[in-house]
């Protein structure tokens, strides 16, 4: 996504898995395209390839790491290997698009903020970088509901309480 040399993750094991998931990415039309079928009846890459809960678990352990270190650039691969392989996992969307919008690709994580919300309509932080992500795309009035919709799941929350005003501070400042 950039032509800037980015240094691999300094733990060598870390930075093995990152270079073999994103070339696996490099593959995942041709993947898809052998598994249509089954796919089409429902399965999940995941399940097809046999991925046990701990081996997800190990994953996201990975990318929650790289996130946490701001190195949104080698976490992207991990989330979308999860995503794709387990798309019913809220946690896996909503990491690939907090990377995508780290990295401002804001279009790209707004896709994957709504696939987050397909599966998980009651998640509000979900709910909320969806409408950051169409204001820097430009579209401000289509976030309107979903800040709105923010404040909504996050009422009566006190976990939620911060989300909830920075939402209502976005729309103050689009609804002078």
């Amino acid at each position: 996504m950039t032509d800037t040399y980015i240094h691999p993750p300094s733990n060598p094991d870390i930075a093995a898995i990152v270079a073999q998931l994103t070339d696996g990415l490099q593959n995942i039309q041709q993947t898809l395209e052998q598994c249509r079928e089954q796919l089409e009846q429902g399965y999940t890459l995941g399940e097809l390839r046999n991925i046990s809960d701990e081996g997800y678990a190990e994953l996201y352990k990975i990318a929650h790491e790289l996130c946490n270190q701001d190195d949104f650039h080698h976490a992207l691969p991990v989330a979308l290997q999860l995503t794709l392989h387990n798309p019913t996992d809220s946690r896996y969307p909503f990491m690939t698009g907090s990377c995508l919008q780290r990295l401002e690709h804001h279009e790209q994580a707004a896709l994957m903020y709504a696939i987050t919300l397909d599966v998980d309509p009651e998640h509000a932080a979900a709910t909320y970088r969806l409408g950051e992500c169409l204001i820097a795309v430009g579209k401000p009035e289509e976030a309107l509901p979903f800040l709105n919709k923010t404040i909504e799941l996050s009422y009566g929350k006190f976990s939620r309480r911060k989300l909830m005003e920075m939402a209502k501070a976005k729309l103050e400042y689009l609804l002078p």
